[in-house]
């Protein structure tokens, strides 16, 4: 059961308050009650503070003191994480800390071990840092044991993405940053709403993107600064589709609203697309050339046609192939030795991709003449295995993504949430 106040920012979010008891007494409000745990008014403004250090944004503090409701949502969701990390047995460790610390501080360009005295010097200390990212690695361990195991991406799968990339050749493509806040239900609306406007205020008053999506968003790609990399045009939402087309590098938008929620894009950088290079392989060749004068007539080219596919069928290995070539006498024909796959021109490659060693090609007909080419060995490169694992991990994270954001949903379904402000 859920059970939602008015949230009212006539309370607190001061960091120049007054001192003594009635300060303390506002500090142990309660902001928020998740099932049976306390969200304090005390962790928000520490939430709050590390978000201005965070984000540039400490001459305009006042913009970002109306994020407040967006940053209790994400406290309320932090605390859901780690009760379900507790009732997993998923522990957080002091070496799990200490590594975050190492990027952080690389991420930053700090010297190491400086983190805590930066940290101070921007109003914020440590501890507010640990309660931020210590909910992130124990949802990342929640996830890859509870929603990794059951994802699974097959051939077909991986085929499919590989020839809509190849058919986006020539299509532009975008380097895009996103900060992306849900909407869960109609009564949220006009809350995140207001919440997407007023980080579009911080981002116009110079506020670094990548800070605000690290704080605000709600996209896997958050933890990276909202950094979506490069996206082809056909994988946008309709809603983003036209808008990104007009942008220019630095330029950003939003907020635009689609299916799922509200989008603030940034774009970085914009190409044409050139879709898959040809699997790097690289193979042994020979050849049989049979030249045709520019300008032959048609019936002396067919002629030459017969003749190759003659002299073909009389390959049966690469031996006999370098044989052939030497009584056919042309100065073109014999071993290429090792080429690269992607180096051949488009039909030659065709011709040999996938024909297995030892067995003559079609005859090709070339400007020059026609040629018939014999695999004698093939090395498989990288780039053919690479490019299919690499679209196997995004597809991979797409769904646990997709997956992670429905777990997320029905804990929140599931949970007791009382918001006090």
């Amino acid at each position: 059961m859920r059970k939602f106040l008015v949230f009212s920012l006539v309370l607190l979010f001061g960091f120049a308050g007054p001192s003594g008891t009635a300060s303390a007494q506002q500090f142990d409000k309660i902001a928020a009650v998740v099932n049976d745990e306390v969200i304090s008014v005390f962790d928000l403004n520490s939430r709050l503070s590390l978000v201005i250090a965070g984000t540039q944004a400490k001459k305009q503090p006042e913009i970002l003191r109306r994020l407040a409701p967006q940053i209790l949502r994400q406290l309320i969701d932090e605390t859901l994480q780690m009760q379900e990390a507790k009732r997993l047995g998923v522990r957080v460790t002091d070496a799990d800390l200490e590594r975050a610390f190492i990027n952080i501080e690389r991420q930053n360009k700090l010297k190491k071990g400086t983190l805590e005295s930066h940290l101070a010097s921007q109003g914020t200390d440590k501890m507010a840092l640990i309660a931020k990212i210590e909910p992130e690695i124990a949802w990342v361990k929640v996830v890859g044991r509870r929603i990794r195991p059951q994802v699974q991406v097959g051939p077909e799968d991986i085929d499919e993405a590989l020839a809509r990339i190849n058919a986006a050749a020539g299509a532009p493509e975008f380097f895009l940053y996103e900060i992306f806040l849900r909407v869960d239900a109609a009564e949220n609306e006009k809350e995140v709403r207001q919440i997407a406007r007023r980080i579009v205020q911080q981002l116009k008053s110079g506020a670094a993107f990548q800070a605000l999506a690290r704080n605000f968003s709600q996209s896997a790609s958050a933890s990276k600064g909202g950094d979506l990399g490069w996206v082809r045009q056909g994988e946008l939402e309709s809603e983003l589709t036209e808008p990104v087309a007009k942008l220019k590098p630095g330029q950003f938008l939003g907020p635009v609203r689609t299916l799922g929620g509200y989008h603030i894009l940034l774009l970085r950088d914009r190409r044409i697309a050139k879709g898959l290079k040809a699997p790097n392989a690289t193979l042994e060749l020979q050849q049989l050339f049979f030249p045709i004068a520019q300008g032959a007539p048609s019936d002396k080219a067919d002629a030459e046609m017969v003749r190759a596919r003659s002299f073909a069928a009389r390959a049966e290995n690469c031996e006999s192939m370098e044989k052939l070539g030497a009584e056919l006498g042309t100065g073109m024909s014999g071993s290429l030795g090792k080429v690269e796959l992607a180096d051949l021109p488009a039909p030659l490659r065709k011709a040999v991709e996938t024909l297995e060693p030892g067995r003559p090609s079609e005859a090709v007909r070339t400007e020059n003449g026609i040629i018939v080419l014999m695999v004698c060995s093939r090395e498989d490169g990288g780039t053919g295995g690479t490019e299919r694992e690499r679209v196997e991990k995004m597809l991979i994270v797409q769904r646990v993504d997709a997956a992670a954001r429905r777990y997320m949903r029905d804990l929140r379904r599931a949970a007791f949430i009382d918001i006090r402000l």
